[in-house]
């Protein structure tokens, strides 16, 4: 339908062709399935491939659209810089289509024990090393008591297993780090919409760039993310807590953004490139480690059903895109010389605001 729009003279056409790649959209099944389906030791790994992969596909958009600079006609179907990537994703996508359709196979979910049964491992173990004591104190035991999880009743196993049921019990079951962990998605979307979708007029604004060089500075973007994320999957989440990783994440996030102001100085081309590097590659090591963090800090019962942790990351960052792009509109009225510093400083305080609060949870991160 996108490539269809331009022969066809339809805006209606083009925006039906939006919609239903936006209603395509996998995200929250791929991150539910790396939730359910990825064993635990592995699950940052598996986090950091798929936002490496994302990165990789929007590194070969730009790039794919800067190469595909023809114009010819077969029979009345316009083949140009505007209508051959519709055409090229649409191939793409029906081969893909087949692949999964003939090789898929519904992973096991059994990945992982049950809580409970992890819990008495744990303390069998540590009385058995001498690291817990045979005897508790009363105070100890009231507090045991009076634990509602604990109260021996024969029906709170079983509201605790079932999935959520709408928007407001999924609300429900969110403690303070899994909304931290949104809000932390929510700040990295939000960012990397503004950088993306404002980059070719922040660019032919200060440095003249055409469409192509465009293209080529956000595929190098993208491919930059790739190497990264595999030594941040591979060696670093070896070395560090993923905590300490989303922490510095955010911290290199909120110093690219700085960086990208406009201050006193004439805005130079190393200026944008570098601190959109930094911005760019930063909020994608931050979305791998954020996927692992929220999987673990998440209640069993966001791992099932339809609202499920994946949706709820999703929806964050659909709202952040959305956002995001009102915000770009919105500042445009203002015209091209503000457009840059105003989009931004949303972007900053949100920046600082998720710092904060990870710092206020960060011992619960684990």
């Amino acid at each position: 339908m996108y490539a269809l729009a331009y022969d066809m003279s339809s805006l209606t056409v083009l925006i039906l062709g939006r919609l239903c790649c936006g209603l395509g959209s996998a995200r929250a099944v791929n991150r539910r399935y790396i939730s359910d389906c990825v064993p635990l030791k592995i699950r940052m790994q598996a986090s950091a491939g798929f936002v490496s992969a994302s990165a990789l596909g929007m590194a070969c958009g730009p790039a794919l659209a800067g190469i595909l600079q023809t114009n010819f006609k077969i029979y009345k179907l316009t083949f140009n810089a505007n209508t051959l990537p519709g055409w090229v994703m649409a191939v793409a996508w029906l081969v893909y289509l087949v692949w999964l359709w003939i090789s898929f196979k519904e992973p096991s979910r059994d990945i992982e024990e049950p809580p409970a049964s992890n819990s008495e491992t744990v303390e069998n173990v540590a009385l058995e090393e001498g690291k817990q004591p045979l005897l508790i104190t009363s105070e100890e035991k009231q507090e045991d008591d009076e634990d509602p999880e604990g109260d021996g009743s024969e029906e709170a196993p079983e509201e605790s297993r079932k999935p959520a049921t709408s928007i407001v019990s999924a609300y429900r079951l969110l403690t303070p780090s899994v909304k931290v962990q949104l809000l932390i998605y929510f700040m990295l979307k939000y960012a990397m919409e503004i950088l993306l979708s404002e980059s070719s007029v922040i660019t032919t604004y200060y440095f003249s760039w055409s469409t192509s060089t465009v293209s080529i500075f956000l595929a190098c973007l993208g491919l930059t993310v790739l190497p990264v994320n595999i030594v941040v999957g591979s060696y670093i989440s070896n070395m560090f807590e993923d905590r300490q990783i989303l922490l510095a994440s955010e911290i290199m996030v909120c110093i690219g953004i700085l960086l990208s102001f406009h201050m006193i100085i004439p805005y130079t081309i190393p200026q944008y490139v570098c601190s959109g590097l930094i911005m760019f590659v930063s909020a994608e090591v931050l979305e791998g480690v954020n996927l692992s963090l929220l999987s673990r800090v998440m209640s069993s019962r966001l791992s099932r059903g339809t609202y499920n942790g994946g949706l709820l990351s999703t929806e964050a960052g659909t709202i952040a895109r959305v956002i995001a792009d009102a915000t770009i509109t919105l500042a445009g009225y203002l015209g091209e010389s503000l457009l840059l510093n105003i989009t931004l400083l949303p972007s900053f305080l949100i920046c600082v605001a998720s710092i904060v609060a990870t710092c206020f949870t960060y011992n619960s991160l684990y």
